[in-house]
């Protein structure tokens, strides 16, 4: 006669649910959403992987921004702008504003673009 033991309960699929401690979550918060830093600077500031900080912001209920490097360019007056690269170039403005060249280009592009499309209104 065999004995049919009851099934064994099945495991949770993925990983566990992560409990962040109260003080963790705030440095989450003060460093991706008050400092605005990226994932690769919250990593580096906690000492952890890309990835983990991307499961205790999922887990601490911080809505992670678009994936999109944002240079900063939109936070830099226009006119002072484009001074910098009629001054130093496009190449000298790009290493002032910290970007690549290609993104300055780039952006300045759109702003003409968008200017275009203001006149012709």
């Amino acid at each position: 006669m065999t004995i049919k033991y009851p099934a064994a309960p099945k495991a949770a699929r993925g990983r566990p649910r992560l409990a962040i401690p109260e003080r963790e979550r705030d440095r989450l918060y003060r460093l991706y959403v008050v400092e605005e830093k990226s994932t690769r600077e919250v990593a580096a500031a906690m000492r952890i992987g890309e990835a983990a900080v991307r499961r205790r912001l999922r887990a601490a209920g911080i809505e992670a921004r678009p994936s999109v490097k944002r240079s900063g360019l939109r936070r830099v007056d226009q006119a002072r702008l484009f001074s910098d690269v009629i001054l130093l170039g496009t190449a000298g403005a790009a290493k002032r504003y910290k970007v690549t060249k290609r993104a300055l280009q780039y952006y300045l592009a759109g702003l003409r673009k968008a200017a275009g499309s203001k006149k012709s209104k």
